[in-house]
C-alpha cells in the first residue's frame, strides 16, 4: 500500500528535477545571448523557477493548470499577471501525499517572508503580506489588481476542502 504513494513521489520529484535543471539551463542560455525575451508560452512550458528559501523549496513553474501539470508542478493560472508585471501573478500546486509534494511546506510560511520568482527577464522577490484559508470556490483571490504587482499561491489544505492562499507584493 505504501510503495505506490511513494513510487508515485519518487518519480514526481525526478520528472520536477528535471525540468528545474532544463529551465536553469535556458536561463543561462538566454542571459548568455542577451536577446529580447517573450512570453509565448504555451501550456506545459516551464515559465520560471520559484524559490522560498524560509521553508526550502525551489520548483520550477509551467503554464497552465491542467491536472496533468499539476501532478508534477507548480502551475501558472492562464490569463493572470506574469513575474514582475502589473496584476496578480497566480500559481497553485499540489500538497498532498499523492503525486508531488510541491507547495507541502507552505503552511510554515510567515508574513515579511519572500517569494523569489526567476525567469527570462529576471528575478522578481515578493514580501509575503497575507496567509488566509478559504472555500476552494472561492476565486477572487486570482483577481487582478493592475495598479499592483503581486504574487498569489494556492495550494489545498484540510484534506482538498479549503484552499491555502498566500499573498505578497512585489518589492521594488
Amino acid at each position: 500500500m505504501i510503495v505506490i504513494p511513494q513510487g508515485l513521489k519518487y518519480y514526481s520529484r525526478q520528472v520536477e528535477n528535471k525540468s528545474i535543471q532544463k529551465f536553469k539551463s535556458e536561463l543561462q542560455d538566454k542571459s548568455e545571448s542577451q536577446d529580447e525575451v517573450e512570453d509565448n508560452y504555451k501550456p506545459g512550458d516551464e515559465i520560471a523557477i520559484m524559490r522560498v528559501k524560509s521553508v526550502g523549496l525551489e520548483t520550477v513553474i509551467v503554464e497552465g493548470t491542467d491536472t496533468k501539470y499539476l501532478k508534477y508542478y507548480a502551475c501558472h493560472f492562464e490569463g493572470t499577471a506574469m513575474p514582475g508585471e502589473n496584476g496578480n501573478f497566480s500559481v497553485a500546486g499540489h500538497s498532498s501525499y499523492l503525486y508531488n509534494q510541491v507547495f507541502n511546506e507552505l503552511h510554515k510560511v510567515k508574513i515579511n517572508d519572500k517569494i523569489e520568482i526567476e525567469n527570462t527577464k529576471g528575478i522578481f522577490k515578493y514580501n509575503i503580506t497575507e496567509i488566509f484559508d478559504t472555500e476552494a470556490e472561492n476565486t477572487f483571490v486570482l483577481d487582478q489588481d493592475t495598479s499592483k504587482k503581486e504574487i498569489t499561491l494556492v495550494t489545498c489544505t484540510d484534506g482538498g476542502k479549503k484552499r491555502l492562499i498566500i499573498k505578497g507584493e512585489i518589492e521594488e
